[in-house]
Protein backbone atom coordinates (compact mmCIF):
# COMPACT_ATOMS: atom_id res chain seq x y z
CA UNK A 1 0.00 0.00 0.00
CA UNK A 2 2.86 2.37 0.81
CA UNK A 3 4.98 1.80 -2.39
CA UNK A 4 1.61 1.99 -4.66
CA UNK A 5 1.02 5.99 -2.98
CA UNK A 6 4.39 6.88 -3.42
CA UNK A 7 3.79 6.07 -6.91
CA UNK A 8 1.51 7.90 -7.35
CA UNK A 9 3.11 11.06 -5.69
CA UNK A 10 5.72 10.70 -8.01
CA UNK A 11 3.20 10.19 -10.55
CA UNK A 12 1.23 13.15 -10.17
CA UNK A 13 4.04 15.06 -9.46
CA UNK A 14 5.91 14.51 -13.47
CA UNK A 15 2.20 15.23 -14.67
CA UNK A 16 2.77 18.38 -12.77
CA UNK A 17 5.84 19.68 -13.89
CA UNK A 18 5.19 18.50 -17.41
CA UNK A 19 2.01 20.65 -17.45
CA UNK A 20 3.91 23.99 -15.63
CA UNK A 21 7.13 23.27 -18.20
CA UNK A 22 3.97 23.12 -21.21
CA UNK A 23 2.25 26.01 -20.39
CA UNK A 24 5.03 28.63 -20.85
CA UNK A 25 4.89 31.26 -23.22
CA UNK A 26 6.67 30.35 -27.04
CA UNK A 27 8.29 32.50 -29.53
CA UNK A 28 6.77 34.33 -32.17
CA UNK A 29 8.79 32.84 -35.20
CA UNK A 30 7.65 34.46 -38.80
CA UNK A 31 8.68 32.37 -42.32
CA UNK A 32 10.19 35.03 -45.00
CA UNK A 33 9.19 33.57 -48.26
CA UNK A 34 9.98 30.04 -47.29
CA UNK A 35 13.67 30.95 -47.33
CA UNK A 36 14.06 32.37 -43.61
CA UNK A 37 12.73 32.76 -40.75
CA UNK A 38 12.52 35.97 -37.84
CA UNK A 39 11.96 35.08 -34.31
CA UNK A 40 9.98 38.01 -33.10
CA UNK A 41 10.38 37.04 -29.69
CA UNK A 42 14.16 37.16 -29.52
CA UNK A 43 14.92 39.57 -32.61
CA UNK A 44 16.43 36.62 -34.26
CA UNK A 45 17.23 35.75 -37.52
CA UNK A 46 18.57 32.12 -39.52
CA UNK A 47 18.61 31.32 -43.14
CA UNK A 48 16.75 28.16 -44.16
CA UNK A 49 19.13 27.21 -47.74
CA UNK A 50 21.85 28.62 -48.37
CA UNK A 51 22.10 32.43 -49.52
CA UNK A 52 24.49 33.66 -52.23
CA UNK A 53 23.39 37.10 -51.28
CA UNK A 54 24.35 36.35 -47.34
CA UNK A 55 27.14 33.88 -47.48
CA UNK A 56 28.37 34.47 -43.94
CA UNK A 57 25.14 32.90 -42.27
CA UNK A 58 24.99 29.31 -41.65
CA UNK A 59 21.69 27.46 -42.55
CA UNK A 60 19.92 26.94 -39.83
CA UNK A 61 21.31 28.98 -37.29
CA UNK A 62 20.08 32.15 -35.19
CA UNK A 63 21.87 34.90 -35.69
CA UNK A 64 21.27 37.91 -33.00
CA UNK A 65 21.97 41.36 -34.37
CA UNK A 66 25.44 41.01 -32.73
CA UNK A 67 26.34 37.59 -34.02
CA UNK A 68 24.89 38.66 -37.33
CA UNK A 69 27.46 41.43 -37.45
CA UNK A 70 30.58 39.36 -36.39
CA UNK A 71 29.70 37.01 -39.28
CA UNK A 72 29.25 39.69 -41.72
CA UNK A 73 32.45 41.41 -39.78
CA UNK A 74 34.21 37.88 -40.55
CA UNK A 75 33.68 37.57 -44.04
CA UNK A 76 34.03 40.89 -45.13
CA UNK A 77 38.03 40.59 -43.91
CA UNK A 78 38.49 37.32 -44.98
CA UNK A 79 40.24 38.13 -47.89
CA UNK A 80 42.76 40.32 -46.03
CA UNK A 81 43.35 38.06 -43.11
CA UNK A 82 47.44 37.16 -44.48
CA UNK A 83 48.15 40.55 -45.82
CA UNK A 84 49.93 43.24 -43.96
CA UNK A 85 47.05 45.85 -43.06
CA UNK A 86 46.74 48.00 -39.78
CA UNK A 87 43.25 47.65 -37.71
CA UNK A 88 42.62 51.48 -38.58
CA UNK A 89 42.39 50.38 -42.44
CA UNK A 90 40.93 47.06 -41.98
CA UNK A 91 38.26 49.14 -40.03
CA UNK A 92 37.65 51.22 -43.20
CA UNK A 93 37.29 48.42 -45.34
CA UNK A 94 34.54 46.21 -43.15
CA UNK A 95 31.27 46.99 -42.43
CA UNK A 96 30.29 48.99 -38.84
CA UNK A 97 27.61 47.78 -36.85
CA UNK A 98 25.33 50.42 -38.48
CA UNK A 99 25.47 48.75 -41.36
CA UNK A 100 24.93 45.39 -40.18
CA UNK A 101 21.74 46.23 -38.36
CA UNK A 102 20.52 48.10 -41.14
CA UNK A 103 21.25 44.67 -43.46
CA UNK A 104 19.88 42.99 -40.60
CA UNK A 105 16.50 45.47 -40.80
CA UNK A 106 16.24 44.99 -44.59
CA UNK A 107 16.11 41.16 -44.57
CA UNK A 108 12.98 41.29 -41.74
CA UNK A 109 11.55 44.20 -43.36
CA UNK A 110 8.71 42.23 -44.23
CA UNK A 111 8.24 40.73 -40.99
CA UNK A 112 4.91 42.81 -38.44
CA UNK A 113 5.53 41.50 -35.15
CA UNK A 114 2.57 43.12 -34.02
CA UNK A 115 0.31 41.05 -36.56
CA UNK A 116 2.81 38.00 -36.71
CA UNK A 117 1.67 35.83 -39.80
CA UNK A 118 4.13 34.30 -42.77
CA UNK A 119 5.21 36.27 -45.43
CA UNK A 120 4.32 34.35 -48.56
CA UNK A 121 5.49 35.33 -52.14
Amino acid sequence: MVKFKNIIKIFLSLLLISTVTSCGPSDVIVNIYGTSEYNCTTDEYRILSPNPIIPFLKKKKWYTREKFHEANYENAIKPFKDLAISKETLATMSPSPELSNKMFDELIMPVDCENPKDIKF
